[in-house]
């Protein structure tokens, strides 16, 4: 399948070859965007035509060029970009992305502008296309899970309901196996949409893909435990609500990871304000309680939008990674209690975690790699791409802003992304 798409996307390379110098199809139109070609295009073509879009508003605008961007080879060594840290004996580097919902709410199913529309006519590798040859670089890429993989409404009239049910097709589960994402977050606002046997399925359909999925929910609650080369990292999750109300689950999981004798334990939460761009004392007093418990490390969703960063009790907190392959949306602007609401930016955050000779954990360091959830500020064409320039130092600044003295965050660095400083491991 992937070589069948790279040779499909030369031939969308060709037809902007021939469309970027003027040959025969005459100079782009005045419509930053459009693409316009004498012959129809396959129907195949037409998301790779959808990214290169860009490339034509690169060429006949800000650089003018006149060369295709082809933002597929942005970021082609992520491991790179690390240093050796003193006394590293082992290094593994995991990839965590935002709110991944390869689903669509209940009444929209059918419509021509869902995910699931898009990935039946145009692939199971479509959504993650374009960062792909990013995530297939780490150990681990680990995302929020936020949905149902489910055939049926079953289950949609016994729960409460919710502005958004996301609900997607349980053959969505290949896009993940597709875009090299190998382990999921199920704890949040969105894994009960269907009740149990919408959560059932999920949890079936993820065990038959073999996609550790990890969680603390009112459905059901498991960890997952990574290993490479003898060093376990454990990982556990929990929505806002249920933590605080469920200690005794959160301990007995915690406690199963030190029994199993991780290295170290990274804690996602789930919980926060939807498009606030700053986070808020409950995110900051769910971090630290899974720092409390013993996790070296928190990454934080539910807000679609990116916060900041901090360092609780010695420990790395992303506050929020915003919405990477976002199916719940058709519309990247929106609504929220009366106010207009817009999401354009997203990032990857790369961590390499560092390991002596003996497999004890010495500290960390992140690399964010900015990126755009769409190139349509307004449209989501659910297909996040990596940026350069002036678009990565915008979605880097939205970190920046929410992150408050005395932590600091080192800036972009272009093609390289925003490296941090090391944070040692706490003492324990």
């Amino acid at each position: 399948m992937r070589k069948t798409r790279r040779l499909k996307a030369g031939l969308a390379l060709i037809c902007l070859t021939v469309l970027l110098s003027g040959i025969a199809l005459g100079d782009p139109p005045d419509l930053p965007g459009v693409v316009v070609l004498e012959e129809p295009v396959e129907d195949d073509l037409l998301p790779l035509l959808h990214f290169a879009r860009e490339a034509v508003e690169n060429a006949h605008g800000a650089d003018g060029t006149g060369e295709f961007v082809d933002d597929t080879q942005y970021y082609h060594d992520i491991r790179a970009v690390f240093p050796e840290e003193k006394d590293e004996a082992s290094k593994i580097v995991i990839n965590f992305l935002g709110d991944c919902t390869l689903a669509c709410h209940e009444t929209d199913h059918g419509k021509d502008n869902t995910i699931e529309e898009y990935v039946k006519k145009y692939g199971a590798d479509y959504p993650f296309y374009r960062v792909q040859h990013i995530l297939e670089q780490d150990d681990l890429t680990v995302a929020n899970f936020e949905g149902t993989l489910h055939n049926t409404n079953d289950g949609y009239y016994t729960v409460p309901k919710k502005t958004y049910s996301f609900r997607g097709d349980e053959s969505m589960a290949e896009v993940l196996k597709a875009g090299s994402v190998e382990a999921v977050s199920l704890a949040n606002n969105h894994i009960g949409d269907y009740g149990t046997p919408g959560y059932e399925d999920t949890v079936r359909v993820l065990n038959e893909q073999n996609i550790p999925w990890f969680a603390c929910s009112e459905y059901g609650s498991q960890t997952f435990v990574y290993e490479k080369d003898g060093i376990r990292i454990g990982f556990i999750s929990a929505y806002i609500s249920f933590f605080w109300n469920n200690l005794g689950v959160i301990q007995k999981a915690m406690k199963e990871l030190r029994d199993q004798n991780c290295s170290a334990i990274i804690g996602i939460m789930h919980g926060g304000v939807e498009y606030d761009k700053r986070h808020d004392d409950y995110q900051l007093g769910l971090a630290r309680a899974f720092i409390r418990y013993g996790c070296d490390l928190v990454i934080g969703h539910h807000p679609h939008c990116l916060q900041g960063y901090g360092v609780v009790e010695g420990v790395p907190v992303y506050y929020s990674l915003g919405n990477f392959v976002f199916g719940g949306n058709a519309r990247l602007n929106t609504t929220r209690k009366g106010v207009a609401k817009s999401v354009k930016y997203t990032m990857i955050l790369s961590y390499a975690l560092s390991f002596d000779e003996n497999g004890v954990f010495l500290g960390s360091r992140a690399n964010l790699i900015p990126c755009r959830l769409s190139e349509d500020e307004n449209v989501n064409y659910y297909q996040p791409y990596a940026v350069l320039g002036a678009d990565a130092a915008g979605a880097i600044e939205e970190v920046l802003y929410d992150t408050k003295a005395p932590y600091l965050l080192n800036g972009y660095e272009e093609g390289v992304g925003a490296l941090q400083e090391f944070v040692p491991a706490r003492a324990k």
